[in-house]
């Protein structure tokens, strides 16, 4: 992500196919704008999962008198999908996303709360015991996996789907005051966030062992609380999902709606016409669409890991490092012409290039892992 900054301060670019078009040329660009647009639909399908499955646990739970199963009960995953759908449409056609500033505060709240309560869960409830007790319980897990290639193959995907948000680069730092204190921040927000979840994913998994779910809150009841915060968290996905799709939208937008029509077409108060609103309609219905039938491919944990491995993981870690290579020989290749010298680099890679070629050689293991595994699950099953 930091590469990804720094090419684009050098490039001046406004977007990661933009970016990639004029470094690597038009047919990386085309790429890129496939990479991207998967990742952006592939990542809003599992949050389309996540919604559909939480609320479906709390409907269908016949021991619960949760306000779901009151008043939706039995309700199947695939229809809390279309409904949300549904929902989701009108909210992916905003603009302008000041609005989703307070739910974002409580998505946060929800998280926070949700992580306290499964440890306390872990703690006091399953395995119980108190803490001493839960943490020998952890103790007493095997925390290595028997077979490495497999556990690295179906699991290294939903890693990425969680930290390698690379396709989101150009919109967060568009939208930032000061793009600048971009590498800063994401460094911080990295940081806290792999540290949170090293510590929560081993505690979950010394609880629940082999039988930890997809969906950790899974493994617990839906008693009040509880299901409080299966519905907050839900409510900060349905807020999230237009942020997120925002990014594919986009790009859909520029490919049908060329930017020199819709300059012709806006009108003199600064809106646009009824026809760029009906496409940008129909580009929008169109993609959660096209996200409810991803939603289909499994469940939460494979369509993370085949979203996360395969276009994240390549926006992620093979085409950064090519850009960036690209770039610094670009670069040096202008130095020496005004050096007026005939160095050539040929196919030698320096030093600072090592990093960079194994970087990208460690991308495509990842993308080729995480295909393979994850689509091996999908048939055993």
């Amino acid at each position: 992500m930091k590469s990804l900054h720094r090419s684009k301060t050098v490039t001046n670019t406004a977007s990661y196919v933009e970016l990639a078009k004029s470094v690597l040329g038009e047919g990386m660009g085309r790429l890129v704008f496939g990479l991207t647009l998967g990742a952006s639909l592939g990542v809003c399908s599992s949050y389309l999962v996540f919604i559909g499955q939480t609320l479906a646990s709390l409907s269908c739970d016949a021991d619960s008198s949760n306000i779901l199963r009151v008043y939706f009960p039995d309700v199947s995953v695939v229809t809390w999908e279309v409904w949300s759908a549904a929902i989701l449409i009108p909210l992916c056609l905003l603009r302008s996303y000041k609005i989703f500033a307070f739910t974002s505060a409580l998505g946060v709240v929800a998280v926070v709360g949700g992580l306290g309560v499964t440890v306390a869960s872990g703690i006091f409830v399953d395995p119980g015991g108190g803490l001493i007790t839960a943490l020998q319980h952890v103790g007493e897990q095997r925390m290595f996996p028997s077979n490495l290639a497999d556990a690295f193959g179906g699991s290294f995907g939903t890693v990425a789907f969680l930290f390698c948000i690379n396709f989101l680069t150009f919109p967060i730092m568009n939208s930032m005051e000061r793009p600048v204190e971009y590498p800063r921040a994401i460094s911080n927000a990295v940081t806290l966030t792999a540290l949170v979840n090293i510590v929560f994913a081993i505690l979950c998994v010394g609880f629940y062992g082999e039988n930890t779910q997809d969906l950790v809150l899974a493994n617990l009841g839906n008693g009040p609380t509880l299901s409080i915060l299966k519905l907050l968290l839900c409510v900060d996905l349905f807020f999230t999902f237009p942020i997120v799709f925002s990014s594919g939208r986009q790009i859909m937008e520029l490919a049908i709606i060329r930017p020199p029509i819709i300059s012709t077409l806006e009108l003199s108060d600064g809106s646009v016409p009824p026809a760029v609103s009906v496409a940008r309609v129909g580009i929008a219905g169109g993609g959660v669409c096209v996200c409810l039938g991803l939603a289909q491919i499994g469940g939460f944990g494979t369509v993370a890991n085949l979203v996360g491995g395969v276009a994240q993981g390549t926006l992620a870690f093979v085409l950064p490092p090519l850009i960036a290579v690209t770039l610094s020989r670009r670069d040096e290749g202008l130095k020496n012409q005004n050096l007026e010298q005939d160095i050539t680099l040929g196919g030698v890679l320096r030093s600072d290039e090592f990093r960079q070629a194994g970087l990208g050689l460690f991308g495509i293991c990842v993308v080729l892992s995480t295909s393979y595994f994850t689509a091996a699950s999908m048939f055993a099953t």
